[in-house]
């Protein structure tokens, strides 16, 4: 099933590669030109006149070389211009008879959304379908029997059903995925997000039935971390992500999230880094600004994570999406999202979720589109080209570092750079420990101490200040990769009251300065000099004399 022409009346893929009607040329006549000066210029191309154009004053001619052809009618005076014969096609659109409802790959005001407020999906498709790249769902698992889903599952090449560990990866049978939650090899889903996640990134397109997902033709592998209450660990959710690394998945897609930092999370992450392979993260449900309260794994500042932000059929981000100028890439459609469930979640097989779980996969979904369209791209030029082509507009300016919502025509469009982007991320946010952000005592040395802050190229130094005057910096000791400068130091004081912040700095140059913890907050405002440290600085002077004079009589 095919819809309306393009609205921009271009061929499709204009310029060098743009297809054409083999042997034949359009030629417009100039005005004026009698009918022989034109059956002159046509036969001095060799070339003959299969159909008139009356309403351009021109004709469909044919011949033998259309380069040579080309040139010769450009110069003859008759001729105003002349061109190829394109190939325009229609849009492609999928005949699945649930289409209708997937107002986020085509808007066209259905359930009163916002017109074009979409990932612009059949665009993209006249570019590419897919190509049988592999993204890993790491999630609830996927029910790999749904009929809009198994032509698409991914199939373990190194095992067979035999009752062994054929790869010898710990799994015995592993034939679809693994199941890490429970520690066995079948990655069937019996919570219903995991499948729906997988249905929006790769549901079969054009089968007649259901639905179509951003790809039509790729590999899906199910890996379950998550329990059927919706819960996992991050020690799961790393080897999951190890798996897979080593079988090959070239996007990996995380609907999933918390609020604590993991180093073996953010380890893992890392080593897809490595490996070339994408990482597509939920911003998260809890409408938090994820500069200042951030929600790993999407707030890991690594080359390959791309973290993403929720909008609704109306083109706005949705009340409950996180956001972050700095932490949170884009926007992408995640409201009401109609996808696959397990038929155990819903007799139909499917129903409509929302969150930023489901905007998350739209990315997923583009990213295979991309490495199918522009195969060897790495992860970062991937990376790059989605987020290069966003549709800008003022409702996600401030909320995104791009400002702007998915359009995966556009990335398709994007040729891979070979320069890499500049980093313009700032370390990771990180918080005071101790002391609290106010100091009253007669001890003169104190002993400052904060959290790790993290950066994908690595923390060059931190700057301490205190009472705003910068009086320490503690530099990396050896470089990028090595070990990490120290997150404390010891500096010495006058007794009073003193307030203090660290400022972490990268290798690019971004910086961050240091939160101050909540218990602390309200402290750190208060301008108390009273009883307490008057008090303490009589007993330190008293100590002092005190140790004096015993100096005084140990020397007579």
């Amino acid at each position: 099933m095919f819809g309306g022409l393009s609205t921009t009346g271009e061929a499709v893929g204009a310029g060098e590669d743009a297809e054409v009607v083999p042997g034949e040329l359009v030629v417009g006549f100039e005005s004026g030109s009698s009918r022989g000066q034109q059956r002159r210029a046509i036969s001095g191309a060799d070339a003959q006149i299969v159909r008139k154009l009356p309403s351009i004053d021109g004709a469909v001619v044919e011949t033998g070389d259309t380069s040579e052809a080309l040139q010769q009618l450009e110069g003859e005076p008759a001729v105003e211009f002349v061109e190829p014969n394109y190939v325009i096609r229609a849009s492609r659109l999928p005949n699945d008879d649930a289409f209708g409802r997937q107002w986020s790959l085509r808007n066209s005001g259905q359930f009163g959304g916002k017109p074009g407020a979409d990932i612009d999906a059949t665009s993209a498709w006249d570019m590419t379908t897919g190509g049988g790249v592999t993204v890993a769902v790491i999630d609830t698992g996927v029910d790999y029997n749904h009929p809009d889903l198994r032509s698409n599952i991914w199939r373990n090449p190194n095992e067979s059903l035999n009752g062994s560990d054929d790869d010898g990866n710990g799994f015995i049978d592993d034939l679809h995925g693994a199941d890490f939650a429970n520690g066995d090899s079948n990655p069937s889903d019996d919570a219903g997000h995991g499948t729906h996640v997988g249905g929006v990134i790769g549901a079969e397109g054009n089968n007649g039935f259901g639905i179509a997902g951003v790809n039509w033709n790729v590999n899906l592998m199910p890996l379950k971390f998550l329990d059927q209450n919706g819960e996992g660990n991050t020690a799961d959710a790393a080897s999951a992500i190890d798996y897979a690394v080593a079988h090959g998945a070239k996007v990996i897609n995380a609907s999933w999230g918390g609020p604590a930092f993991s180093q073996a999370l953010y380890d893992a992450v890392k080593r897809a880094a490595s490996h070339s392979v994408v990482f597509v993260a939920a911003a998260g449900n809890e409408g938090n600004n994820s500069d200042a309260v951030p929600d790993y794994p999407a707030a890991f500042d690594l080359p390959n994570v791309i973290s993403v932000a929720a909008s609704g059929r109306l083109d706005r981000l949705l009340s409950y999406s996180n956001y972050g100028q700095t932490s949170v890439d884009l926007a992408a459609p995640g409201d009401d999202i109609y996808s696959t469930v397990p038929f155990s979640s819903d007799p139909s097989g499917y129903a409509s979720f929302s969150g930023t779980s489901m905007a998350a996969p739209a990315v997923s979904g583009t990213a295979a589109l991309y490495l199918a369209h522009a195969p060897g791209s790495s992860a970062e030029q991937t990376r790059h080209a989605i987020l290069q082509s966003v549709t800008r507009s003022a409702a996600y300016a401030g909320k995104t570092a791009t400002g702007g919502r998915l359009n995966a025509a556009g990335t398709l469009g994007v040729q891979p750079s070979s320069d890499a982007s500049p980093d313009r991320t700032a370390p990771s946010s990180f918080r005071l420990r101790r002391p609290r952000n106010y100091y009253v005592s007669a001890r003169r040395r104190l002993k400052f101490k904060w959290k790790r802050s993290r950066d994908e190229g690595g923390i060059k130094r931190y700057k301490l200040f205190v009472d705003g005057r910068r009086v320490k910096t503690i530099k990396d000791p050896d470089g990028r990769g090595g070990r990490k400068p120290a997150t404390k130091t010891r500096v010495r004081l006058k007794p009073g009251k003193h307030t203090w912040y660290v400022k972490a700095f990268d290798y690019a140059g971004n910086k961050r300065r240091s939160r101050v913890p909540r218990r602390a907050a309200k402290s750190s405002r208060s301008l108390f000099v009273g009883k307490r440290y008057r008090k303490a600085a009589k007993r330190y002077r008293a100590s002092q004399r005190r140790r004096a004079a015993a100096k005084r009589r140990r020397a007579s």
